[in-house]
């Protein structure tokens, strides 16, 4: 029963890595940054255009590169020193905010200028993340693995409610300038600690300088080959596609099924935020690989559920309630994922591996929202969206009498 009861040594353990917890301070300090700047960059394009065309021309800016830059920056983790890779990405983040700042303060901002800049910003955030998510598992030992990641989406989880209260705050006291600012010194605090981090270099050193075509492909190949890995990247996979988009899909929901307005939608926008701080402390303080297979398919089970009741619900705090537990069990086979493939593939291969877990992971949600908002034009949010979580649900149990050998497989 110990496995899962509470327990915070682990996280304790976790925050006695130097580089660690040097690393985990700065990084959410600087998380809190990016989500204060994603908002005033919403912002400032609708405050400078009023067209929902220049938002999605934004959205798009930042997600294409991550679409189809990301396994190169997979092979680039794999072959050269991820702590290099992230001081370098953290200077061109740093000097991106400071020319937002600039460029607003005097008023030389435009349309036209602020999307090449999150263009820019989009291809270093994809060459970077296959860096960033290998080498916080690189900071810690095996056994640290799981309280280290969960404690990344504790902290991620927080940043993203706390940064854009700061961002909306110093908009509306001052104004967006202000805003930009802020997120260049949290983006300055992070390059400064990770001067301070010393680790070794762990990159692929065969074949350092010669870049082939087949090395993008190699992280499929071993994910197809690995029949545990293959199951349980399908499986939440799935669930990506067909489940979580309902956090894209929540503002047309919350107006037209409760007609609730920006207030619901804080309410229900909240209620999942919460669900997954709850969730990642809970995995954080358990310590160990044991039981998170079980966690993953049950938590994709009790997700679509959740998804397919909220549809159903009739008011507002009912579905609140369901989206909370939605957002606890997504973050339980986002975390648990993530925590048994890396502490699966080898080290050469980690970077490659995770960056196509990634393209899953932000590019599902977001190709399901387009199909799913697509049909929602026609007959309505609740069927889609119920219809989604139902089909997560039959590849679940298709696939669960799988998970005593993925346990076996991934938790040994």
């Amino acid at each position: 029963m110990q496995t899962y009861l509470f327990n915070f040594s682990s996280i304790q353990k976790a925050f006695s890595v130097r580089n660690f917890f040097i690393y985990t301070a700065a990084n959410g300090t600087s998380l809190i940054g990016m989500w204060a700047q994603r908002l005033s960059v919403g912002w400032l394009i609708w405050d400078l255009t009023k067209s929902a065309t220049w938002l999605g021309a934004i959205a798009m800016a930042e997600f294409l590169p991550i679409l189809f830059l990301t396994p190169l920056g997979g092979v680039i983790a794999d072959r050269y020193n991820r702590l290099s890779i992230a001081k370098i990405s953290q200077i061109v983040t740093c000097l991106i905010s400071l020319c937002l700042c600039i460029l607003t303060f005097s008023n030389q901002i435009t349309p036209f200028i602020l999307f090449f800049i999150m263009l820019i910003a989009g291809t270093i955030n994809a060459l970077n993340q296959a860096s960033r998510v290998s080498l916080v598992v690189n900071m810690v030992p095996r056994e640290l693995m799981t309280p280290a990641i969960a404690i990344n989406s504790v902290i991620f989880n927080l940043a993203r409610i706390v940064g854009p209260a700061i961002g909306g705050l110093l908009i509306s006291k001052s104004n967006v300038s202000w805003a930009f600012l802020f997120s260049t010194i949290t983006f300055t605090i992070l390059l400064v600690s990770l001067n301070m981090i010393l680790m070794p270099d762990k990159s692929d050193k065969e074949k350092k300088n010669q870049f082939e075509l087949k090395d993008l492909y190699k992280g499929i190949s071993f994910i197809i080959n690995n029949n545990s890995i293959f199951i349980i990247v399908l499986i939440t996979g799935i669930n990506s596609i067909l489940a979580r988009p309902i956090i894209e899909l929540l503002p047309g929901f919350s107006d037209t099924v409760f007609d609730s307005g920006p207030e619901g939608l804080a309410i229900l926008t909240s209620s999942m935020g919460i669900g997954a701080i709850i969730s990642s402390i809970w995995l954080a303080q358990r310590g160990t690989l044991k039981g998170l297979s079980n966690i993953v398919f049950i938590g994709v089970l009790i997700n679509s559920i959740s998804i397919v009741l909220f549809t159903l619900s009739a008011n507002l705090i009912t579905g609140a309630i369901l989206l909370g537990i939605s957002g606890f069990t997504q973050a339980c086979t986002g975390t648990g994922t993530q925590t048994l493939i890396q502490s699966f593939v080898p080290d050469s291969l980690r970077g490659r591996v995770m960056s196509v877990w990634l393209v899953i992971g932000r590019g599902g949600p977001a190709f399901g929202a387009l199909v799913i908002g697509i049909v929602a034009e026609f007959i309505g949010f609740p069927l889609p969206i119920m219809i989604g979580g139902v089909l997560t649900a039959l590849v679940l149990l298709k696939y669960i009498s799988y998970k005593n050998t993925v346990a076996l497989d991934l938790e040994t």
